[in-house]
């Protein structure tokens, strides 16, 4: 498959607008189911999103990095825009980002984000079955126990305007870890599935 510019930017931007509904309604649970219409329009629009294609196989690395940088792009214009036309959610967002400045959480943070997002965006075995469940758990997971999602974070930071930089491709080697891992350990197959 071949990654396209505009749905990777589109992706950060949707990411992005799930980050400014969480700040305007205050977070929570409210703020954490309302973020999920964010990566419920990436699902839906198949837009281009690191996070939840890193671990697919049908993107090659040079496709998958463009992809991120790309998304980060995209969340980091948002992010600008919406710093400048609701400066009131910029004190939510410095709160947000100053919680990501040890490296080795935002390893561990970011791991357990890219198990939720694989989980999130991975198309059920059973095709019946709707995905917005699975997109509204992941993200209210990820959201509610401040687990560091590399293209929310970009998103946030630019709306803070500040964060320490080196966090969003750590969080991101980290979201592609925990991506591989759950996809590695959910694929084991047992002696009674043959």
């Amino acid at each position: 498959m071949k990654t396209t510019l505009n749905r990777s930017a589109a992706a950060g931007v949707l990411i992005c607008m799930g980050c400014i509904v969480n700040l305007k309604v205050g977070g929570g649970i409210p703020g954490a189911v309302l973020f999920s219409a964010g990566l419920w329009f990436v699902v839906n629009f198949d837009a281009e999103l690191f996070t939840g294609r890193v671990a697919r196989n049908d993107y090659d690395p040079l496709q998958k990095l463009i992809m991120l940088v790309m998304n980060v792009i995209g969340a980091g214009v948002c992010g600008i825009l919406a710093s400048l036309c609701l400066p009131e959610i910029r004190e939510a967002a410095q709160k947000i980002v100053t919680g990501y400045q040890d490296p080795l959480k935002v390893i561990w943070q970011s791991v357990m984000c890219g198990m939720c997002m694989y989980l999130a965006t991975t198309q059920p075995k059973n095709k019946d079955i709707s995905r917005l469940p699975f997109v509204v758990y992941g993200v209210a997971l990820f959201i509610l126990s401040s687990y560091a999602h590399s293209i929310a974070l970009a998103g946030y930071a630019a709306i803070a305007q500040g964060i320490a930089w080196w966090v969003i491709p750590l969080a991101a080697a980290g979201n592609a870890g925990g991506s591989y891992l759950i996809k590695f350990l959910l694929m084991q197959k047992t002696k009674s599935d043959n």
